[in-house]
């Protein structure tokens, strides 16, 4: 468990969850959480210690080879689930869209229409009044690079990877002090 300081938030607390063998991380930002893995004990272990109650679980993608456990965990916290629109995704859920807003405690996310690893993909920006502390990018820019564009067909890599430019540049945009959580880190195929 690995805690993530965001410069002027105050009390705001992001706390990342690791996935070695995967190099898949999963967030819970202090009264929510953010891609949870499947495996939820994790997820309720960060949240019990925080003192957090869930109150929505946002998935950046979807993906045809990722199984998540945010259905599972949003429904066993009575807390939203949010999906990114035109995902495709079948079970019950909130659709998300760029400028879309979720409330968490002092603070909203801010879903960011990021297109690039899939044509769905969000990143969620964390917002207050004093501008933009962080964004969750998913898998869209990762430590380093940014997240492949070729996973879906080959016929869809050339127009994936354009857009993966310019969702990378406005997350760039942001600036600084805006801190980088993303989804996929070492040892990640994405």
């Amino acid at each position: 468990m690995t805690r993530i300081e965001l410069p002027g938030t105050g009390d705001l607390e992001v706390v990342q969850v690791h996935t070695p063998g995967l190099g898949d991380n999963s967030y819970v930002l202090r009264s929510g959480g953010v891609d949870p893995q499947r495996d939820l004990d994790r997820i309720e272990a960060v949240l019990q210690q925080l003192g957090g109650r869930l109150v929505a679980v946002l998935e950046t993608h979807v993906h045809n080879d990722y199984v998540s456990g945010g259905p599972a965990l949003a429904a066993r916290h009575g807390a939203a689930y949010g999906v990114p629109a035109d995902a495709g995704h079948t079970v019950a859920h909130t659709a998300l869209s760029d400028g879309d807003e979720v409330s968490v405690g002092a603070v909203r996310l801010r879903a960011l229409h990021t297109p690039g690893h899939t044509p769905h993909h969000i990143s969620y920006a964390i917002v207050d009044g004093d501008g933009t502390h962080g964004v969750f990018t998913g898998g869209s820019v990762l430590v380093g690079a940014c997240g492949r564009t070729d996973l879906i067909s080959p016929e869809q890599t050339e127009g994936l990877t354009r857009s993966q430019y310019r969702s990378a540049q406005r997350i760039a945009a942001l600036g600084e002090p805006a801190a980088i959580a993303p989804t996929h880190g070492a040892g990640s195929f994405c």
